[in-house]
This record gives structure tokens, sequence and C-alpha cells, in this order.
């Protein structure tokens, strides 16, 4: 594929460390290949404009892409591009080299854009040499079984570089072997980077930035935990059982994911942390600083009423749509929790757990009985004055003492 051709010339050599120490760095993908495209440029290379696309891993992005044009006269900053995942497949990346190359497990793709070699089997092809651009390279680079994966159609493995110049001449022999010789060293520095951005990503996605954060930082460890003060909200949804029951498992997942994605994007605009999620519904927390409790706790309560409203409105759209509606139920607390890793030696979940957790849990159950949709504790209720009603108290199952709960001062619903 990519053959070991040995490297004498000292600015080869140093170009190839360079690269290698860019594992190590912090600067942006898009910088890299542009501080990689100026220095081949210094080396004599008539490149005029370069991109590397690598695959990542997820939910929602493709691909990352990261573009260099000598004419942007920008030095040493590129441009990245975050292509959007999806399983249909334009029309026009159907007709493109690129697409052709992963079908045809094709490793190097060159082609004159101008003169009597000129070779435009691709439209894409003819846009470039309308660009003015005279010579096109793209190679693809891997493991050693990235053939094998790309004709299978695996996604998640290599990189394609595409280097254009606007020479007249276009590119050397000597400029497309300087080209491969250096493709190794950048696509593993690059894939460096990108490798710790889906660990963050992943982190990110599954159990939240707060504790994704905290885990790169290395709090591994069984047992690392510390004492955190925290407003905590757990909601559940309702009449779930009985949807269930009704349509099918693909629907219901699709019901859930639209639920979730309405009801948690106001609780993370208000600084929640979604720690994870409880079949129908999530426990969140809101970490509280010193002289800010009651700020805190009143972004809670808005988030919650927010979330609430979210609910309703796409229950609406459901019940349009024929579809079984569900609504939503909210529990908010205030206390002191233990905020690390708790499990086994080989699988740890990063939450929170504590008496507080346990009487949230409590309280949500109530909900439905009290005829409410939020219910809040008295340490969170304290931190409200004019916002909350007390409802009534109460024992709580498996909670020592009375607790006093509370709901909005003002109703959600004219029922109310």
């Amino acid at each position: 594929m990519y053959e070991n051709r040995p490297v004498t010339d000292p600015k080869e050599m140093e170009l190839i460390q360079w690269l290698v120490h860019q594992s190590w760095e912090k600067a942006p993908n898009e910088q890299l290949v542009a501080a990689t495209a100026e220095r081949l440029v210094a080396a004599g290379l008539p490149l005029d404009r370069c991109r590397v696309a690598m695959y990542t891993l997820h939910p929602e992005t493709g691909s990352l892409m990261f573009d260099w044009d000598r004419a942007d006269n920008r030095p040493d900053t590129g441009l990245r591009h975050e292509i959007a995942y999806s399983k249909d497949e334009s029309e026009e990346w159907k007709a493109s080299p690129l697409r052709h190359m992963m079908a045809t497990g094709t490793m190097k793709l060159r082609r004159r854009l101008t003169g009597p070699e000129a070779e435009l089997e691709f439209p894409a092809l003819a846009e470039f040499r309308d660009e003015g651009f005279t010579d096109y390279y793209a190679c693809m680079f891997g493991g050693r079984d990235t053939l094998r994966l790309i004709r299978e159609g695996e996604r998640s493995c290599g990189a394609i570089l595409r280097w254009s110049s606007r020479h007249p001449d276009g590119f050397s022999d000597r400029d497309i072997a300087l080209i491969d010789t250096i493709v190794p060293a950048l696509t593993s520095a690059i894939q460096a980077h990108v490798d710790q951005e889906i660990a963050r990503n992943l982190l990110d996605t599954y159990v939240g930035p707060l504790v994704g954060g905290r885990i790169l930082k290395g709090e591994i460890r069984r047992g690392m935990a510390e004492s955190i003060n925290a407003a905590l909200m757990i909601a559940d949804l309702t009449d779930f059982t009985s949807v269930s029951d009704i349509v099918s498992k693909e629907a219901m997942v699709s019901a859930l994911n639209r639920y979730f994605d309405v009801m948690l994007e106001p609780v993370h605009a208000a600084g929640g942390q979604v720690l994870k999620f409880l079949g129908d519904g999530f426990l969140a927390i809101f970490p509280l600083e010193a002289g800010r409790e009651a700020e805190t706790a009143g972004k809670a309560l808005e988030a919650a009423k927010a979330a609430l409203a979210a609910v309703d409105e796409l229950a609406e759209t459901e019940a349009d749509l024929e579809r079984p509606a569900m609504g939503l139920n909210v529990a908010l607390h205030l206390g002191e929790v233990m905020f690390g890793n708790v499990g086994s030696r080989n699988r740890l979940d990063f939450t929170v757990i504590g008496p507080a957790v346990n009487e949230a849990s409590r309280m949500e159950s109530l909900c439905r009985s009290l005829g409410t949709d939020i219910i809040l504790s008295e340490t969170i209720a304290s931190l409200l004055p004019g916002k909350t009603r007390l409802l009534t108290r109460t024992e709580l199952r498996g909670v020592k003492g009375e607790r006093a709960l509370y709901a909005p001062a003002d109703p959600l619903k004219a029922s109310e």
C-alpha cells in the first residue's frame, strides 16, 4: 500500500519528526493540516489546496474534514467541517472520485486536470479544473487492514487525503513521493487528536460532560468519590407502561427519543448535568456554588417547568398524529450526596448516592396522588420564597420522619 521509501533528505526528516511531535500537542487538527501544508510549500511543493477527511464516532457527526487553501492567505490556519452522519449517500458523493476509491479499494488516484493527459471522468475533477487547478492527487491511509475494511463498508477506519496544485506543470513524481512520505506521520498525528476527541465525545454523550471530564482527568478508581451539595432532579414519564403495551418496541424507542429531546434541552440550558437515564426517566444534578444556592435552586425549578411545558406541547403533537401521548412528573430536592465511582472491579458507574437521592425518588412517586407535576422538598423550597406553596406534610417510604412537600406557587396547568 505504502512503500517504506528511505528518507535521506534532511528537510523531509525534519518535517516527519515535527509531525511525530504533533501527536502530543494540543493544537486543533485544522491548524496542524494548515501548518503541514505551509511547510510543504516552503520545501518547494507546488501545493495550493489540501483536505484531510477522517471518520469519527459521534451520534450526529459522521466525519471530520480539515482544509487548507493557499488562496485564503491565512498562514498556519485552516478550516474544520463536521459532516452530519447519514445512512443515505448523496448523488454528488456517489459520483465523486473519493467514493470511487472507497468502492474499488483504490488507495491512490492521480489525475491531470489540464493538457493532453487530462482525465476528467468524475464531475468534481472538471469543477477543480474550472477553479484553476491543474493536478489532483488523492490517497487513503490507515492500518494494515484498512483496504479490507473499506471494501467491507467499514466507515470508521483510515483517512482520505486530497492534494491539488495550480502550478502549470502540476506535481512532479518527486512531489508525489514527498506527499506519500509524510502521509503516515501526518495521519497518525491527526488520528491521535481525533481519538482524544472521540473519547471526549463518547463520554459526554453517555455520561455527560461533568462526569466525562472527571473520567478523562483520571478519576477512575473504585471508591474515588467526594461529598458535594447539589440540587437533584428526578423525572419520570407518566403512562409509559400503558403506552408501551400498545405500540411496537421500535415506536416506543422513537417516542422516548422525542420526549428526551424536548425535556432535556432546558435542563442542559440551565446548567444541569444528566447523570443517568432511568428507563423512561432521568436523574440530573445542579451542583451548588457557595453563595449562589438560591440562584441554582431557581434555575432547577425553571428547568423543570420548561421541561414540563415542552413535554405537554409534544404530547399535543403526538395526539394530533394519533400517537399515544405521555406526561411528565418531576421531583426537586437539595442536599449532600456522594459523587464518584461505585461498582465492581470491572464495571463502574460514576453517579451520586446518598439519602437525598432516595428522598427525591420517593417524592417523585407521589406526584400523581398529590395532583401535581412537580414536587419540591423543603430544603429547596426554602431558597425560593414566594415561588412555592405547601402541598402536604407526610412520611416518605423508607425515610424516617415527616417531610414537608411543596409545589410551584403558580399553577402549571389550569386544572391545578
